[in-house]
């Protein structure tokens, strides 16, 4: 058993990261769900909570009013440690069976804690905090029909994002969308798959082990769409490639861009102009096609063999292609240079649901590529606009997405 936890705050998405690891193969040991199970209707737990704060916290149907509770514990920390007091010991127990159910077994067992930042435990082979920026959080946890002042309320109850962090052995930014989280998730995953086994061991540090030299750079990736951004590039590879260091504005010739590749992992739902609504949309996205008389311009950025592996997990459904000798740039290059063209089946996906008019370009997206290449100047953004199609989908607002 590898047992690592995974904590978050408020709006953070870390539901979200936590689904994503069960599809992978990861056991959820989910302190919320613990939580809600103990305080069923006639429960222990829960006959010595209304004991405590009312019998107004109990509905008609004998279930648990949680915002009855929520309103006396967030604003009072006597009564927050006395809930506290009640549900502790029972969730500990209840938690305890079910990491034991999986000793002796190779499973990656996932503790999904709200509260780990406040209560560490040594016990983990890694710390997992999903993290967005403070008044991000706010605005998706009110998008999802939660009262502004409770979300401020319940952020402030909790430990501060810069502590939270530094807890962490891996971080899963989540500021971006979801083709961006499918990516870091992957990265994670192999890494979690990597832990030496926890079952009998307690960790002496939650801290990452950054010792010894620096994994060489192998060699170069061009992108020519969301990878011309360093900050999309970071969700990836974990690290800010530093421009004029290992990130370099450069030109590939014998390709032209389209947007030609649906996205296969992942299918989202979104609102036409017209009031049509699309439920498992495609995504599309960038592409490259062969063309002996073009050339499009990007970026370069030198990466480890350990990144180009996370950016093939990412471009699952694009071919990885060395493109050595058709690449110009100022960066001294030694090493391959390679890009991603996207694989006949991801076309096809594309004009399958561009011919069925459920096809769409995310907003966020499309706004991410032009903002990259308007990044290195009016003349880079002008030559991407020029070398790239008119889109023959819509640009869309994705109001939610999934993986298949």
């Amino acid at each position: 058993m590898r047992r690592v936890g995974l904590t978050g705050g408020i709006g953070a998405g870390k539901s979200t990261v936590s689904a994503m690891l069960a599809e992978r193969g990861a056991a959820i040991v989910d302190g919320d769900q613990v939580a809600r199970d103990l305080q069923s209707p006639s429960s222990p737990v829960l006959d010595a909570m209304a004991e405590r704060f009312g019998q107004h916290i109990i509905n008609d149907d004998g279930s648990l009013d949680r915002a009855a509770v929520a309103e006396i514990v967030f604003t009072d920390k006597a009564a927050l440690a006395d809930l506290n007091a009640i549900v502790h010991p029972a969730m500990q127990a209840e938690i305890q069976a079910q990491i034991d159910a999986h000793k002796g077994t190779d499973r990656i067992v996932v503790l999904d804690f709200p509260l780990l930042g406040e209560n560490p435990r040594k016990d983990l082979g890694a710390t997992i905090v999903v993290d967005i920026p403070y008044e991000l959080a706010v605005e998706r946890a009110v998008g999802r029909g939660m009262d502004e002042a409770d979300v401020r309320n319940r952020i402030e109850s909790q430990i501060s994002r810069e502590k939270r962090l530094e807890t962490a052995t891996h971080v899963i930014d989540n500021s971006g969308d979801m083709v961006d989280l499918v990516a870091q998730v992957d990265r994670l995953w192999s890494r979690l798959e990597a832990l030496p086994p926890t079952d009998d061991v307690a960790a002496e540090s939650d801290q990452v082990d950054v010792t010894g030299e620096p994994e060489p750079r192998t060699a170069w990736v061009f992108g020519y769409g969301s990878l011309v951004s360093p900050v999309a590039l970071r969700r990836t590879i974990e690290r800010l490639a530093e421009p004029g260091a290992d990130f370099f504005e450069a030109t590939l010739t014998g390709y032209g861009r389209r947007w030609n590749y649906g996205v296969g992992h992942i299918v989202g739902s979104w609102t036409l102009v017209d009031g049509t609504a699309v439920d498992d949309g495609t995504i599309v996205a960038l592409g490259l096609v062969e063309s002996a008389d073009e050339e499009v311009n990007g970026a370069i950025a030198h990466v480890t063999d350990a990144e180009l592996e996370a950016l093939d997990r990412r471009e699952r459904f694009y071919d990885r292609v060395d493109v050595t000798g058709a690449v110009a740039s100022a960066a001294s290059v030694d090493d391959p240079i390679f890009t991603y063209v996207p694989r006949p089946e991801a076309v096809e996906r594309y004009q399958a649901g561009r011919d069925a008019g459920i096809a769409g370009i995310r907003r966020t997206y499309w706004d991410l590529v032009h903002d990259a290449f308007a990044g290195f100047g009016d003349d880079a953004l002008e030559r991407y606009r020029s070398t790239t199609p008119e889109p023959d989908v819509p640009v869309v607002d994705v109001a939610s997405a999934r993986e298949r």
